[in-house]
């Protein structure tokens, strides 16, 4: 597993990832500006008490729970914005790394479009609701790990997987190695929590799930 990761690793800083890469970037940091601009449009328009002190603890607590709120959205818009560009990524990964085994197929562009938008509401919807645990220190991380190691490795082994399998044997092939798809999804997880390493997780994550499906086989 370990040695699949750093397989991966380096195939994402490698020349044929470098264009999705800063692509990927790009829009992701555009849209988080987005999200910001929307952020501080919306404390602009927050109704004024009249009191100079209350409308500046006021300000200040929002803004404060904007900044946290806006933070588990980060891996998401990443998620998001990098589905564009998964299926290249697979496709690179099982030409380069397996020639010999037959090449997958690319899914239709709407439906990679409902799955990369279902597994992002469901990323902000569970990482928003495990949101105040997140704050106590020394079981955030640890659940940070554990709930996204979980997602991580259900989205990445079934994306990867639909390339070769119908949706059904996909779904059996991620529960007869559950176990094995959650760690690789924790060594995600991981990756996802080094910061600036953590912009290219998508990239990272269907390159290492090419690798891990490889290895466990698709039959």
């Amino acid at each position: 597993m370990l040695s699949d990761a750093a397989r991966a690793l380096r195939e994402t800083f490698s020349r044929p990832f470098r264009r999705v890469l800063w692509l990927s970037l790009a829009l992701t940091v555009f849209v988080l500006a987005l999200f910001g601009a929307a952020a501080q449009w919306g404390l602009a328009a927050m109704p004024s008490t009249g009191a100079g002190w209350l409308d500046t603890t006021i300000e200040w607590i929002a803004r404060f729970f904007a900044v946290i709120v806006l933070v588990p959205l980060v891996q998401p818009t990443i998620s998001l914005v990098a589905s564009f560009f998964l299926e290249r990524i697979a496709a690179r990964v099982e030409a380069q790394d397996y020639p010999a085994d037959a090449p997958g197929r690319d899914q239709p562009f709407f439906q990679s479009l409902l799955v990369a938008i279902r597994f992002t509401l469901v990323l902000i919807a569970v990482n928003l609701i495990a949101l105040p645990f997140y704050l106590v220190p020394g079981v955030n991380l640890a659940l940070f790990w554990i709930v996204n190691g979980y997602l991580f490795g259900r989205e990445y082994v079934e994306l990867v997987a639909l390339r070769h399998l119908a949706a059904d044997a996909s779904r059996a092939l991620r529960r007869r190695h559950a176990l094995r798809v959650f760690l690789s999804g924790i060594v995600i997880a991981l990756f996802a929590t080094v910061p600036f390493l953590n912009l290219l997780t998508p990239l990272f994550a269907t390159a290492f799930m090419v690798h891990t499906t490889k290895r466990i086989g698709l039959a």
